[in-house]
């Protein structure tokens, strides 16, 4: 649902502002591979991230999630955001995406509130997202871009998840 909404969301920014999308075409865009083990604080347009971990844990029916932690801090001169307003976050396993899972174990001391949380300028989150995994032994790349930019910075990351 998320999704769909930051597509709709997007699709009229896009059509408000098509001259400055034109404007914006020639902007650099890079890739920023932290690799594994590596923890750094990426600047995202207005906003900074960290993937910082992630950790294995099971839904309510017992199947296997992994729940990764990132580090949102806004940099915004304009409102509070929240860290599912500011980027589009995915996780791949084997080059397959990974649905987020919404029904995870009370067990797993999941908070996933904290992604839609607003925060004001200057400050920071640990955000928490589950994902369903295919297995538990292929590893998982996790990439973060800004949701609404023409910029095609993409923040990855890579965990190894084998047991």
């Amino acid at each position: 649902m998320k999704k769909i909404i930051s597509l709709l969301l997007a699709i009229m920014l896009v059509a408000t502002f098509g001259v400055f999308a034109m404007a914006s075409s020639d902007s650099e865009g890079g890739t920023a591979d932290q690799g594994n083990g590596s923890v750094g604080n990426e600047e995202i347009g207005d906003y900074s991230v960290v993937i910082e971990s992630c950790r294995l844990s099971k839904d309510y029916s017992g199947k296997p999630v992994v729940i990764v932690k990132y580090i949102f801090t806004n940099n915004n001169s304009d409102e509070s955001t929240s860290f599912s307003t500011a980027f589009d976050e995915e996780v791949y396993q084997g080059g397959v995406g990974l649905n987020e899972a919404f029904m995870v174990d009370k067990s797993a001391n999941y908070e996933s509130d904290a992604q839609y949380k607003d925060i004001k300028k200057g400050s920071s989150i640990e955000v928490e997202v589950a994902y369903d995994l295919n297995d538990t032994t292929t590893d998982i790349e996790v990439e973060v871009q800004e949701l609404f930019s023409f910029d095609d910075r993409t923040i990855t990351k890579t965990f190894s998840i084998a047991k």
